[in-house]
């Protein structure tokens, strides 16, 4: 029974039959399954996209991990906005950042499929630039 480090270190960090229920463990699992949750939205979110615009939607690497780095980070707020929202409202706002020139005008599809008024993502412009000044300062 040759176990490799790897799994070894898996295990101890998961729960195990009989150790003591901890808050701070309990805490990190749960974190742990809602950024795996949003991944997956984020990922159905891209291939929806990508089959419906007949592959003109494209999501390269870079701008994916840094949709993936703010959905990790960011832990703000929007009312009443779902997951899909958010993480579509998030995906906007990578496009833009990373174009030249940007034009949300061009993003107004995927906007509308996930029922996000202008008010909502304007919204969501300000939390976003309020959490970098706050990371600055």
């Amino acid at each position: 029974m040759d176990r490799d480090i790897k799994f070894l270190l898996n295990k101890y960090k998961t729960k195990q039959p009989g150790e003591e229920w901890q808050l701070e463990t309990e805490v990190k699992y749960l974190q742990e399954y809602q950024y795996k949750q949003r991944l997956f939205i984020l990922d159905q979110i891209v291939n929806e996209r990508t089959t419906k615009s007949n592959g003109t939607f494209n999501l390269p690497k870079a701008q994916k991990d840094r949709a993936r780095y703010l959905i990790k980070h960011l832990d703000f707020n929007l009312g009443r906005t779902t997951e899909e929202q958010f993480i579509a409202m998030i995906l906007v706002y990578v496009k833009l950042e990373t174009t030249n020139k940007p034009v949300l005008r061009n993003y107004y599809p995927l906007l509308w499929d996930y029922d996000i008024s202008n008010s909502t993502f304007v919204t969501f412009m300000l939390k976003i630039t309020k959490y970098y000044i706050a990371k600055q300062g």
